[in-house]
C-alpha cells in the first residue's frame, strides 16, 4: 500500500485503464478490512473527527484506530490535520470518487472499443 492515490483531476486524456486500476489498488486494499470500512463510513456520517473521537465510537483501542487511520491516510482515503496534540481525520471522498469515476470511464471505453472490434 505504498502508492497513494494520485490526483485524478490532472489525469491525461486516454490514460490506460490498467494504469488507473493500479492507482486504485491501494484504496481497494485499505478498504478490504471491515474496521477500516467502519471508520470511513463513521467519518462520512459524522464529519471530521479526532482519533480519540473515532475510538470512542469503535470497539477498537485508540492505538488500533490510530493504526487504521494511518493506513487509510497512506492509501489516500483520509486526510489528517494536526492541531496541537490532536489529529483530525477527514475522508477525502471527492478524490476517491474522482478516481473511481476515471476507472469506470476507462473500463467503459475499453468495453466500447472491444465491442466495436467484434462488429
Amino acid at each position: 500500500m505504498d502508492r497513494p492515490m494520485s490526483d485524478q483531476s490532472e489525469q491525461p486524456v486516454g490514460r490506460c485503464s490498467i494504469d488507473i486500476l493500479n492507482d486504485c489498488i491501494p484504496m481497494f486494499e485499505a478498504l478490504r478490512d471491515p474496521m477500516r470500512q467502519q471508520i470511513v463510513v463513521h467519518l462520512l456520517q459524522h464529519g471530521p473527527q479526532t482519533v480519540g473521537e473515532i475510538s470512542q465510537a469503535s470497539p477498537l483501542s485508540r492505538t488500533a484506530v490510530s493504526h487504521h487511520v494511518k493506513l487509510l491516510e497512506q492509501a489516500g482515503l483520509l486526510s489528517v490535520t494536526r492541531a496541537a496534540t490532536r489529529r483530525i481525520c477527514q475522508v477525502r471522498s471527492q478524490e476517491a470518487l474522482d478516481m473511481l469515476r476515471a476507472l469506470v470511464a476507462a473500463l467503459e471505453s475499453d468495453l466500447g472499443a472491444h465491442t466495436c472490434e467484434r462488429d
